[in-house]
């Protein structure tokens, strides 16, 4: 089933599976690095725009505090556990709770340790279209202490060409996460350098490989822009979110899309000074929104 929503000149398909951004098209340029064959989300492994989670990004050693037990899970990733597991939110098929022409809805209940998690929880993905903007708000309940960390894992590519040739990408991050070689946090958030300093923008020309958290804050604050993705002649996107990190992965050695995915820091249980990641019923509903803001070229 693909479901489109839209007004005017944005347009976006969604898929049911995986809550997933098939693909979006602005004055008919397709943004989204999407699988040509809706069929193909099911074989995939990559990831193409589901929602992840129910933790998003990594946890060391598949294994985690939640109150005073200790939880483990099956890793999927060496001995890491990634965005929840072999059958995480990605790979589960969606009921769709309300749709409309411009707004569709997507929700998944999950019970007590189904994916290996503690807690009913019921999970919803809301896709709306305003003007020129696509929105996600993301939002969770668990009738016990759990972990959350939503994100959306959507491949951009502004110029519909096979790879991100010609795009520059902008992060209003000062600081990340260092990680070791399996890609898992190793303490406390250091200064962006070099090819990872993002603030003025950088082509991303097949140079260094992005697979890094960028620390936007501390904690989830108000919608803010954080980041910006533009190519020659392509419309240019502004990405807000309240989320305190953006992961920034570039999609594999061919560099076809690149996944922006808003989210808490990654193995955030298993480091204490990361924002937290608990859900617990008195929280509930986690809130978690983003935004993806076109403008037009000059001439368009």
């Amino acid at each position: 089933m693909i479901l489109r929503i839209g007004t005017g000149a944005l347009q976006a398909e969604c898929l049911p599976y995986g809550a997933a951004l098939h693909q979006l098209w602005l004055d008919g340029r397709p943004m989204v690095a999407g699988l040509p064959d809706p069929a193909g989300y099911r074989a995939g492994t990559r990831y193409h725009g589901a929602v992840v989670g129910p933790v998003a990004n990594r946890i060391s050693g598949a294994q985690a505090m939640i109150g005073e037990q200790l939880w483990r899970f099956d890793p999927n990733e060496g001995t890491t556990l990634l965005h929840g597991g072999e059958i995480g939110l990605h790979g589960r098929d969606w009921t769709v709770a309300d749709q409309g022409a411009t707004h569709v809805t997507f929700a998944l209940d999950l019970g007590h340790c189904e994916g290996g998690f503690p807690g009913a929880r019921r999970i919803e993905a809301r896709y709306s279209v305003d003007g020129l903007t696509l929105r996600l708000d993301l939002l969770a309940w668990s009738d016990r202490p759990t972990l959350m960390n939503l994100s959306s894992h959507v491949y951009w590519n502004l110029t519909g060409r096979a790879n991100l040739d010609g795009h520059r990408l902008q992060v209003a991050a000062d600081r990340l996460t260092p990680v070791d070689a399996r890609l898992c946090p190793t303490g406390a958030p250091i200064a962006v350098t070099g090819e990872m300093d993002l603030r003025a923008g950088r082509l991303l020309d097949g140079g260094p490989r992005y697979d890094h958290n960028f620390c936007l804050s501390d904690r989830r604050v108000p919608l803010r822009p954080v980041a910006w993705l533009s190519a020659p002649e392509a419309p240019v996107m502004e990405l807000a979110t309240t989320e305190p990190g953006l992961q920034v992965y570039d999609g594999g050695p061919t560099m076809f899309g690149l996944a922006l995915e808003p989210q808490c820091w990654p193995d955030a249980p298993n480091q204490p000074s990361y924002p937290p990641i608990l859900l617990t019923p008195d929280i509930g509903p986690l809130v978690q929104k983003t935004e993806w803001r076109f403008t037009l070229p000059d001439g368009a």
